[in-house]
């Protein structure tokens, strides 16, 4: 049976998830859907970001936790080969404990499906590269109202990405010890994606699993009602025949363990 985790939601504070998305509801629902670990990772693009952290760090603080709960931070790379806001000094000073990221956008201006795939794997790998990140974020996902409001043809086959980049990112994310999420929302349960989607995208991991390395479950629940579909990303991770080690979790004590007062 797949460990029943999910490092990787938002909350109502950055204004990226909903109004439902309050830390007590979050760990109410995440006890019923039997979640054992929970990240919390709520985006970090600009440090002027910080003191909403803060706030949900005292909410936590404030909170019996029925499960153990982890403070985290989700990156993003705000421009084409650029960086993340994030260094070990904001680390240390905001107390969190790991760091997701990964690229969010295209970074293109005219549609070029070949381009687009090769943005997206070398941001893929220098993430990796990246000793402050644990974990690579839903690759291959895309907005699709950056394709929309572009008239693009919209990315609905992950067959476009080839099966030597899948081997190369398990390679190197092997070789740095970072995890690649297995996403619900993004990938395997992204309603802009036709139905044959998530089976491809099963067949993409399955190359990526075959060289070795770490993987992560994330829900990426913005809506309270989205954190029972982490259920998808444990059936992944049982059709993809993962072991429990291979599955990641932060080495740090719980930022609160469950049942603390």
């Amino acid at each position: 049976m797949a460990p029943r985790f999910d490092f990787h939601t938002h909350t109502a504070y950055l204004k990226c998830a909903n109004g439902t998305m309050t830390i007590s509801a979050i760990l109410a629902e995440c006890a019923r859907v039997g979640v054992t670990r929970l990240g919390i990772t709520d985006h970090l693009n600009t440090l002027d970001k910080l003191p909403l952290h803060e706030c949900i760090r005292r909410d936590l603080e404030g909170t019996q936790c029925p499960m153990d709960v982890y403070f985290g931070v989700e990156l993003n790379y705000l421009s084409r080969d650029g960086f993340f806001a994030f260094n070990a000094e904001t680390k240390e000073k905001a107390g969190f404990q790991f760091a997701i990221g990964g690229i969010h956008a295209t970074y293109i201006e005219q549609y070029d499906l070949r381009q687009i795939v090769d943005i997206q794997h070398r941001h893929h790998l220098k993430t990796c590269q990246d000793p402050l990140v644990d974990v690579l974020v839903h690759p291959y996902w895309f907005a699709r109202s950056e394709f929309s409001k572009r008239g693009w043809p919209w990315f609905d086959s992950i067959k476009a990405v080839p099966e030597s980049y899948a081997r190369e990112l398990g390679q190197v994310a092997r070789e740095t010890g970072t995890a690649i999420e297995i996403n619900v929302e993004a990938n395997l349960c992204n309603g802009a994606n036709p139905p044959r989607y998530a089976e491809e995208y099963g067949d993409y991991l399955a190359a990526v699993a075959a060289e070795g390395c770490l993987f992560s479950v994330g829900s990426d629940a913005h809506d309270i009602r989205h954190l029972a579909h982490i259920e998808a990303a444990w059936n992944m991770v049982a059709r993809l025949g993962l072991a429990p080690e291979r599955i990641w979790a932060p080495s740090d004590k719980p930022f609160r363990p469950a049942g603390q007062a």
